[in-house]
C-alpha cells in the first residue's frame, strides 16, 4: 500500500511561500493602519510624540518584556526583558504533561524593531517570527475496545509571524495580529503497513490549517506594580491558491492507490470540499475542523522586590463551535465531532523574571482546569449536540496536568 505522508512538493512549497507573503502583507498593512489612526486621534493629530516614560514602558505587551502573545496554558514572558539589539531571542521551553501524556515545546521567537523607512512604522512596532519544535508522547487509544498504545512524533510545528504596536499615551494599548502557516506536519501515522493510523489531533506536529488572531491588550500602572488586561479573538482558515484542491487528492492522470485516503474523491469535480482556493474556515485537508476561539487573560505585576519580577494571572479561552476530527482510518474518509471537545478553559498562571541585565531568565507555572467533556451520543456519533453543553470543572483531572516553563532571553548584534 502506498504511503501518504506530508508532502514538499513544488507546488507545495510555492503555494505555501505566496500564500505567507499576501496574508503577511494583509496584516501588516491592516495593523499598521489601524495603529496608526490609533496613535493619531490618542496624540490629537501630531506623530512622533514619545509615550509617557513610566517605570513599566518595557514590561509586557510591545515592550521589551513583550512575548508575542499568550497560550493557551497562559505563560508568557512579563517584566522587564532586554532588548536594544537589531534582533532580540526568546527561547522559552514548555513542558507539558499529565497523566497519560507528555509536550515539550520549544519555540525560539526572533524580534526586530523596524526602521521609519517603512510605511507607518516607528519605535514602537515590533515584528517577529517563531519556531516552534515541538516532541510530543501520549497512549492512543481510538475506541473502548481496542487496546492502548504509546505514541510518539517530534518535529517541526506550525510557523508564526506577528506584528505588535503600543498605540496611546496616558492610557496605553498594545494591538497584536499574527498568524500561523500549515507548516507542521498533521498526517503522522504509526503502525504496521498494513494497519497503519493516523495519530489524534494531539499528537500531531500542525493542524493543517492557517489562523489569524488578533489581541488586544490594556496595561495599567499602580505603585510597585502593574495590572495588564488583553482579550484575543482567532480564527482558521485554509488555503490552496495554486493548486485549487485538497492536497490528497491526486493529479487527476494516476488511478488511485490502493486505499488512499480519498481514493472516493479522487475524480471529484463538484464538492467544494475537496476542490477550493480559499476557505474561511478551519478544515484541513483530512476533515479535521478547528474552531474559532476568544480568550480573556487578566495578569498583576509586581516589582516591589530589586532584581525580581513577579506575575499572577488567570487565563481563560473558550472555542466558538465544537471540533471535529478526522477518521483514524488511512482508507476512508470519516470526520466526527472531538468527544474530548472542551467548551472553556482556563488556568491558573505564575511567573517569575530574574532580572539580569543582559541575559534575563523567566520561570513559568501554569495549572488548567476545564469543564467535564460528554461523550458522544451512543446512538450517532455525529451529533455534535451533547459536546456544546457547558459544565462544571473536572474534578477529577484537577492537579493531575501542568505546565512548566524555563527560559532566557538576550539581544544579537
Amino acid at each position: 500500500m502506498g504511503k501518504r505522508t506530508c508532502k514538499f512538493s513544488r507546488e507545495n512549497i510555492a503555494e505555501a511561500a505566496l500564500g505567507l507573503c499576501l496574508a503577511f502583507a494583509a496584516v501588516f498593512a491592516l495593523g499598521a493602519l489601524v495603529a496608526q489612526t490609533a496613535m493619531r486621534q490618542s496624540c490629537g493629530g501630531v506623530s512622533g510624540m514619545l509615550p509617557e516614560q513610566t517605570p513599566w514602558t518595557s514590561v509586557g505587551g510591545c515592550g521589551a518584556g513583550g512575548s508575542g502573545g499568550g497560550a493557551a496554558d497562559g505563560i508568557r514572558w512579563l517584566g522587564l526583558g532586554v532588548s536594544g539589539g537589531l534582533l532580540d531571542v526568546e527561547v522559552l521551553p514548555k513542558y507539558n504533561f499529565g497523566q497519560n501524556f507528555k509536550n515539550l515545546t520549544i519555540a525560539p521567537r526572533f524580534s526586530f524593531k523596524p526602521s521609519n523607512w517603512l510605511p507607518f512604522v516607528n519605535y514602537s512596532t515590533t515584528m517577529g517570527v517563531s519556531v516552534p519544535i515541538v516532541s510530543k508522547s501520549g497512549e492512543v487509544q481510538f475506541r473502548t475496545n481496542q487496546p492502548a498504545n504509546d505514541r510518539t512524533t517530534g518535529g517541526l510545528g506550525d510557523v508564526s509571524v506577528d506584528i505588535m504596536r503600543s498605540v496611546g499615551l496616558n492610557v496605553k494599548f498594545d494591538l497584536q495580529l499574527s498568524l500561523a502557516f500549515p507548516t507542521g506536519q498533521y498526517d503522522v501515522k504509526r503502525g504496521p503497513d498494513a494497519a497503519s493510523e493516523f495519530l489524534p489531533t494531539s499528537l500531531q506536529k500542525g493542524g493543517g490549517t492557517c489562523g489569524a488572531t488578533f489581541t488586544l491588550g490594556h496595561s495599567r500602572d499602580i505603585e510597585d506594580g502593574m495590572w495588564m488586561f488583553e482579550v484575543g479573538y482567532s480564527h482558521p482558515f485554509n488555503m490552496r491558491l495554486i493548486s485549487g484542491k485538497n492536497s490528497f487528492i491526486g493529479d487527476g492522470d494516476d488511478e488511485a492507490e490502493e486505499g488512499e485516503y480519498f481514493a472516493a474523491y479522487y475524480d471529484s469535480t463538484d464538492n467544494k470540499r475537496f476542490h477550493y482556493r480559499f476557505k474561511p474556515y478551519g478544515e484541513n485537508d483530512l476533515g479535521g475542523f478547528s474552531p474559532p476561539s476568544a480568550t480573556a487573560n487578566v495578569y498583576f505585576v509586581y516589582r516591589g522586590v530589586e532584581h525580581y519580577v513577579h506575575s499572577f494571572g488567570l487565563a481563560l479561552s473558550a472555542p466558538l463551535a465544537v471540533a471535529w476530527i478526522p477518521s483514524e482510518k488511512t482508507s476512508e474518509y470519516n470526520p466526527r465531532p472531538d468527544p474530548d471537545h472542551k467548551t472553556w478553559n482556563a488556568a491558573f498562571v505564575y511567573g517569575l523574571e530574574f532580572s539580569a541585565a543582559k541575559y534575563p531568565i523567566f520561570l513559568g507555572i501554569s495549572l488548567p482546569i476545564h469543564d467535564t467533556p460528554n461523550a458522544a451520543d451512543p446512538d450517532n456519533e455525529y451529533d455534535p449536540t451533547p459536546m456544546k453543553k457547558w459544565d462544571a470543572p473536572e474534578m477529577a483531572d484537577f492537579l493531575q496536568q501542568w505546565t512548566i516553563a524555563l527560559g532566557f532571553k538576550s539581544t544579537m548584534f
